[in-house]
């Protein structure tokens, strides 16, 4: 078993005995904190939650977390168009003195994945294998995204199922604190209580408005950058096969819907 199992279950039974401990036993909270967070019900849901994630995944693969969950803050994807136009211009003057001519503008292309892709052209390698390298390239880099929305999307299952177990323990506390016979104990049953309901509100509130949202934006954004890079490939294979400019607005004109193709026709 890998140290990320081990640490995982680990986490797991600890969350779950400390949401015991507090809906049976009634744990104290600070003052400041009572009426705004359930002790237990954020430990079941937050500690089981990260403890099946673990289980889920590698120690390395939870390590990138805050780095993949950054990405969703990220400036989005800029618009093709505007790549497009660059990739014909700099087409039309590897026409006009060669490939090794577009040399020196290599140094002025901010785009780090374009420069590499336009220095192999300049390099003499073939478009195919050029095509081959920089599709491996966004393969991986897909299967890494891909990885990181799965993390989310294993947090945002999870995160529900732990709510109903602690509501399950909630319950389960609460009516115990009806039926004993020395009469009810109304910290028990209110502490049962909140447990039973706030318990379903974190699982519901992480999962909808934090992992759900945080996936699907990852989803996104991996897509629009593939397309981006896309571009980048179809257009450095057409630069160095010696396409014409009237080609290359050809072929991006199929990356574009309708609306957007009057807009490379400019250039």
């Amino acid at each position: 078993m890998d140290l990320a199992s081990i640490v995982g279950f680990g986490t797991i039974a600890l969350a779950l005995l400390l949401t015991i401990l507090s809906a049976f036993f009634n744990l104290p909270l600070p003052a400041f904190l009572k009426g705004l967070i359930d002790t237990s019900s954020l430990i079941c849901v937050v500690g089981g939650m990260l403890g099946a994630t673990l289980i889920t995944f590698s120690m390395a693969d939870f390590s990138n977390l805050v780095a993949v969950f950054l990405k969703v803050i990220e400036p989005e994807v800029p618009s093709p168009i505007a790549l497009m136009k660059q990739l014909i211009e700099i087409g039309a003057a590897a026409r006009r003195g060669g490939i090794l001519s577009i040399e020196p503008m290599l140094e002025e292309l901010d785009e780090e994945f374009l420069r590499k892709g336009l220095q192999m052209a300049v390099d003499g390698r073939d478009a195919e294998t050029i095509r081959a390298n920089l599709n491996g390239e966004v393969t991986f880099m897909a299967t890494r995204h891909e990885k990181g929305a799965e993390i989310f999307n294993t947090m945002n299952k999870y995160c529900p199922a732990f709510g109903m177990i602690g509501t399950l323990f909630g319950l389960i506390a609460m009516l115990g604190s009806m039926s004993g016979g020395g009469g009810m104990d109304m910290n028990a049953l209110t502490g049962g209580m909140a447990v039973a309901l706030i318990t379903t509100l974190y699982g519901a509130v992480f999962a909808n408005a934090i992992f759900s949202p945080v996936a699907d934006g990852l989803k996104s954004k991996s897509k629009a950058e593939k397309v981006y890079r896309d571009v980048i490939i179809e257009g450095v294979v057409m630069i160095a096969s010696s396409e014409t400019p009237p080609v290359m607005r050809a072929r991006f004109g199929s990356f574009l819907a309708p609306k957007d193709q009057a807009q490379l026709l400019e250039s």
